[in-house]
């Protein structure tokens, strides 16, 4: 039998997934850029604006660094009717129609800076962005964040693991007198074991790693292990 004519079938069924792959992949990018102009045209609230410095950045990799960093996405439901948007799955009570399930973009503009070695982002105020997947998606690009120059700007949520719904207080009197923030007020998260600690920055905002190493000095057990901006989970606050 010849090899070649076996091979047909196969290589045809390659080529048509490769091209149903690449537009499917470009309409998503598409798609993306026209969430954020409809979002620019509407005026859509903003988050806190973000300058951090990176190493790695490149003439070469900056249009590349750019696209990922527009592509990080966040699922939302809304009602194909009315437009509302919710953060879970059910029903539009205004118009009693199941919510549809879509990937929104998180960041409204990102600007990486070879020349300065740095990367400026504007994200939604209605999305959340983390420190952890932001991180990642730079990663993967072969950036990497410095954490002694990331400043944890405006209200944000420090993530900590390792800590106790004991040690609760004591994390948030620490960080009230650290100096880092205007206010800290902490909370437990039994599902998750985690401590959340929702954060106002002062004027000059503390750095990354500063707080890292703050945190981790204390007699709590606990570990600084992301920060994230924009809409916060409820989570009963730790007592005064």
């Amino acid at each position: 039998m010849d090899t070649r004519n076996a091979l047909l079938p196969a290589l045809a069924t390659l080529l048509a997934g490769f091209l149903i792959t690449a537009p499917t992949a470009a309409q998503q990018a598409q798609d993306l850029v026209g969430q954020v102009k409809e979002a620019a045209a509407t005026k859509a609230p903003l988050g806190t604006p973000l300058m951090f410095s990176v190493m790695g950045l490149t003439k070469d990799n900056v249009e590349k660094v750019t696209r990922s960093l527009t592509s990080l996405t966040e699922n939302v439901y809304v009602c194909s009717g009315c437009k509302h948007v919710a953060a879970a799955a059910g029903k539009c009570i205004p118009c009693d129609a199941e919510l549809e399930a879509k990937r929104v973009p998180i960041l409204f503009k990102a600007v990486p800076s070879f020349e300065e070695s740095t990367i400026q982002l504007t994200p939604f105020a209605a999305r959340t962005l983390s420190y952890s997947h932001l991180k990642d998606a730079l990663t993967k690009n072969s950036i990497e964040v410095d954490d002694a120059k990331f400043p944890l700007a405006g209200q944000s949520r420090l993530v900590l693991s390792g800590g106790s719904l004991e040690k609760v207080k004591t994390i948030q009197k620490a960080l009230n007198g650290s100096g880092f923030f205007d206010r800290a007020v902490a909370s437990y998260d039994a599902v998750s074991t985690q401590t959340h600690v929702v954060v106002h920055a002062i004027a000059t905002p503390p750095m990354y790693g500063r707080v890292a190493t703050f945190i981790a000095a204390l007699d709590t057990n606990a570990t600084l292990v992301d920060v994230t901006w924009g809409p916060q989970p409820v989570v009963p606050p730790a007592k005064p």
